[in-house]
């Protein structure tokens, strides 16, 4: 029961650690991309290679608020487990909206012109 334990507990750390790697990594590169990239193209290439360097610094603060939740999705169990559950709940609501609002178009019987009879 301890070795199991033990190998559990491995398996736990080892997968925090890599989730803290990635985490880490995107805020040491959104760091470095706020307080130096925009200075040094300016000086390699000019002003202007500004604008094009501010929308890339403002589409990697995007990625990086997305990595958090994504490297959750992909390492904690639990996780997955509730995002897959919130789907099915959103999912069966959609469908029970669309049975509600489902209009049935109703054929009324023609009448036969007294001539055909």
């Amino acid at each position: 029961c301890e070795a199991k334990s033990t190998v559990e507990t491995g398996k736990y750390e080892r997968s925090m650690l890599i989730q803290a790697m990635f985490v880490s990594g995107v805020i040491e590169i959104q760091v470095f991309c706020f307080n130096f990239l925009s200075k040094l193209a300016v000086k390699l290439a000019g002003k202007e290679i500004e604008i094009p360097i501010h929308i890339f610094v403002n589409c990697y603060v995007i990625f990086g608020s997305a990595v958090l939740p994504t490297v959750n999705l992909i390492f904690v169990k639990r996780f997955r487990n509730s995002v897959k559950q919130a789907i099915l709940e959103l999912l069966s609501k959609i469908m029970i909206k669309t049975r509600m609002f489902t209009v049935v178009h109703i054929v009324p019987k023609t009448k036969i012109h007294s001539i055909f009879t």
